[in-house]
């Protein structure tokens, strides 16, 4: 017994864990969300909220209903105190778009198609929407489930993660262990369609190969394997078709290796190409809208909310007062005190989405001003700190604010994101945008002769001699980005169409 007691200790360790209410929860939440799937959002909360009721399209915010009899004391404070929503932002004049009304009348609902923006517009399921409705029914910790969610708003339009799950869970504002973020990325890649959640097209190939593998067995399985093998070892062998040096290379024939060929051209290396792609789709609503105004020290761009699709949303302050005087049961009352919290979270979780967005698109154009002014040439190169930085916000924000986020202007409608991009500079000490490079790799390769294609090199070298110096790998990563083939198979196309 000494013995065991000597090696018994009673210590006490300190540790610091931060816990996100349930409204930055939801801002997190509705920010990464696009105008269409706010509205689905908004309906949803809706139909499960009794507390929450949404104005008619034609009621004014500003309008000033009947008053009531004053609220007691103690419920002022529980949903009239401000919430610190304004620590970033100055908030618009136009922001009672989103009101909490006290008022014993409702006005008479208005069932009509034409108050709704989105009513007419024929839905396309996007990958989101996807993700999120096989998310909903997965079974997972609420931590994995919304780490997932975290990752799912990060993806790219092609169904990638842009940077390493690391650098996309640094920003994530939800505090998780590295188990819980592996069980998300998990989770992430173990949904539909495969591939998805993955950093590049050869890693989503190798993502399906490896769910195909879990079934398969006997040849199947050894040519799942020696597929993976290719793209894991072989890649460059893999793009030119050279089944004989891959052969050599993996100790194996060249006939095995044009069978694995044939299983990995079977696969989807873009994950997202079933689902709708807003930027693609004939109709874009846009969030925010861009004017010219004149004003004492000259003409002004202005970026203001789209009031078209804002939800106009109250708190029914008079049921809910009937209801706190109601002889209720503990549990009832519980229950009714949890929805009105949910409520006046969620009408706040809106209020700091379109308050970030509008912000947001204001700074880009203030930063962006020669683009409204002078066109697309005049694009200079803006990085997401430089916005983040400007408004005091993180990155992570700022991209979510951006992505899927659309701005019409009187050069075109434009998503957020498109303002962004890094620079170069040119022969006359100026800044050339990402953009305007992309748009001469474009016009180089279309101008080139099909019979002797421009390498990576000799792109590089044309627009140095044009005075915007770039590197070889830079070119190659526009190239892919653009959707251009290598020289060697552009060569290819060229005889085969000679």
């Amino acid at each position: 017994m000494p013995a065991i007691a000597s090696q018994l200790r009673l210590s006490q360790r300190q540790s610091q864990r931060t816990t996100l209410t349930l409204m930055q929860r939801q801002s997190v939440e509705l920010l990464q969300l696009t105008a269409p799937e706010l509205a689905s959002a908004v309906d949803e909360a809706l139909a499960s909220n009794p507390l929450l009721e949404a104005l008619p399209q034609d009621e004014t915010a500003e309008a000033a209903p009947p008053e009531p009899a004053e609220p007691a004391a103690e419920q002022k404070a529980a949903f009239d105190a401000a919430l610190g929503m304004d620590a970033n932002f100055e908030r618009s004049r136009e922001a009672a778009l989103i009101t909490w009304k006290k008022t014993a009348e409702s006005a008479d609902r208005r069932e009509d198609d034409d108050s709704d923006p989105f009513a007419r517009l024929a839905h396309e399921r996007t990958l989101t929407e996807h993700l999120m409705e096989q998310l909903s029914c997965a079974r997972a910790p609420d931590s994995v489930r919304l780490l997932t969610a975290w990752l799912i708003g990060n993806l790219t339009e092609e169904g990638f993660l842009a940077e390493a799950p690391g650098e996309v869970f640094s920003a994530c504002p939800v505090p998780a262990t590295d188990r819980e973020r592996a069980q998300a990325l998990a989770l992430l890649q173990g949904l539909d369609p495969a591939g998805v959640g993955a950093r590049n097209a050869v890693e989503a190939l190798l993502l399906q190969l490896s769910r195909r593998a879990q079934s398969a067995s006997g040849d199947g399985a050894q040519r799942i394997a020696l597929a993976q093998a290719l793209l894991t070892h072989c890649a460059p062998e893999l793009m030119r078709r050279d089944f004989k040096a891959a052969a050599r290379m993996l100790e194996s024939t060249a006939a095995d290796v044009q069978a694995a060929f044939e299983l990995i051209s079977e696969l989807n290396p873009h994950p997202a190409s079933d689902f709708a792609d807003v930027r693609e789709s004939a109709f874009v609503v846009p969030e925010i809208i861009v004017t010219r105004e004149d004003a004492p020290q000259g003409p002004q761009w202005v970026a203001r909310l789209n009031a078209a699709i804002v939800p106009r949303l109250r708190f029914d302050f008079e049921n809910f007062e009937l209801l706190t005087r109601a002889k209720l049961s503990r549990e009832q009352k519980s229950a009714w005190n949890r929805m009105a919290g949910e409520a006046r979270s969620f009408v706040h979780a809106l209020e700091f989405r379109f308050s970030t967005i509008t912000a947001v698109a204001q700074k880009i154009v203030d930063l962006q001003r020669g683009f409204f002014s002078k066109g697309p040439a005049a694009l200079r190169p803006l990085q997401l700190r430089d916005v983040a930085q400007a408004l005091g916000m993180s990155e992570s924000t700022i991209s979510r604010a951006t992505a899927g986020k659309y701005m019409q202007t009187p050069l075109g409608t434009f998503e957020l994101k498109h303002f962004f991009g890094t620079g170069f500079a040119s022969g006359h000490g100026e800044q050339v945008s990402a953009a305007a490079v992309r748009g001469r790799i474009r016009a180089l390769v279309a101008a080139e002769d099909p019979a002797r294609p421009l390498s990576d090199g000799a792109i590089a070298e044309a627009l140095a001699r044009e005075g915007v110096q770039i590197a070889r790998r830079t070119v190659a990563k526009y190239r892919e980005l653009e959707h251009i083939a290598p020289k060697s198979l552009r060569r290819q196309q060229g005889a085969d169409a000679g």
